[in-house]
């Protein structure tokens, strides 16, 4: 199977990084819906497949949606981590973002967009134990496998403030050890963990879903995974829309949100061509995305409903982590009006 290494040379990296958000190839050529008269609604991404919001920006997929061209146009682009595009919908410039856990508590708490934001839709679950969870992984001759081997280490992640962070930072404290103090986080991209891990640069490093795809090929240890330190699982991802843009397009996110729900189901009902499809879109080895995707190297997908409950512990577990000062009633800050459930 093809490491990731070639890929940094493909469009996961490539220009518009200085200003928070990357194009990918193609994009600006047939993610952009041109028409007139309709509302343009922004959507922004981090990981291509892995968040299912990405496959909006393939047409041949787009084509099998009711809505998008018609009751809205759209236009899809990909940023290197949540906190990239919360700033990006802060700035105005997407209407739609995916977010993790930390970055949607942050920017409710902190009022980070302007009229705040809501989550309007879930994109996956960690922890599950039946699916994949996020997973530390050191080299196959690393003397790391297990979490107290993390102290004194330098462990990579995209970067700091994001859900992937939290995962870190559980597993320390459990252990007994801090970063910043007994162990070091390098923030690097995730497309050159694998590099980086071969080279030495990092010691260890938390690989989402499609990545760690790689991470097994290489015969990486596998450290831990989020399933060693949560009992159940928690939703992890989520798309989030800012209020500002819900008061004037609530009409096209709905829109948005039966198209979402019909991408899902096309998605499990046509895996095999969305595979292939996503696979040339984004430039990807169709093993690796294969190798995760709607499979049990997957997050688990219940729906895209939101689980108030289990998002409420969420948001309160990441107070005991202090990612948060006191926790908020997400009811506010959440809703289902938008997606039709499963």
């Amino acid at each position: 199977m093809m490491p990731f290494d070639s890929i940094r040379r493909r469009s996961f990296l490539k220009a518009g990084a200085a200003t928070g958000t990357v194009g990918l190839t193609g994009l600006a050529g047939c993610s952009s819906i041109t028409g007139g008269g309709t509302p343009e609604l922004g959507l922004a991404f981090t990981v291509p497949v892995e968040n299912f919001g990405s496959l909006f920006a393939i047409e041949e997929i787009r084509n099998e949606l009711t809505n998008v061209g018609s009751e809205y146009e759209l236009s899809v682009t990909r940023n290197e981590s949540t906190p990239d595009s919360l700033n990006a919908m802060a700035a105005g410039e997407v209407d739609l973002a995916l977010l993790s856990t930390v970055s949607y508590a942050s920017a409710v708490t902190q009022e980070a967009v302007p009229g705040n934001i809501s989550m309007v839709a879930t994109d996956f679950w960690d922890a599950h134990p039946e699916w994949y969870g996020f997973t530390i992984f050191s080299r196959s001759d690393s003397d790391i496998t297990e979490i107290s081997d993390l102290e004194g280490q330098n462990v990579g992640v995209n970067a700091q403030g994001t859900g992937t962070h939290a995962v870190l930072r559980k597993a320390a404290r459990q252990e007994g050890f801090e970063y910043g103090s007994d162990a070091q986080i390098v923030e690097l991209p995730f497309p050159t963990f694998v590099s980086a891990l071969n080279d030495g640069r990092i010691d260890a490093g938390i690989f989402p879903a499609l990545f760690a795809v790689a991470a097994r090929s290489e015969g990486f240890n596998e450290v831990y995974s989020s399933q060693d330190l949560w009992d159940e699982a928690y939703p992890f991802a989520f798309t989030v829309g800012s209020n500002d843009s819900i008061d004037e397009k609530s009409d096209a996110i709905a829109a948005w949100g039966e198209d979402l729900a019909e991408l899902v189901e096309y998605s499990y009902d046509n895996r095999s061509q969305v595979v292939s499809l996503a696979a040339e879109y984004f430039e990807l080895p169709e093993p690796v995305v294969d190798g995760f995707f709607l499979n049990q190297n997957d997050y688990f997908r219940q729906d895209i409903t939101i689980d108030f409950d289990r998002l409420q512990f969420a948001m309160d577990e990441l107070v005991e982590l202090d990612f948060l000062q006191e926790s908020f009633d997400v009811q506010e800050y959440a809703t289902n009006e938008f997606v039709p459930s499963n």
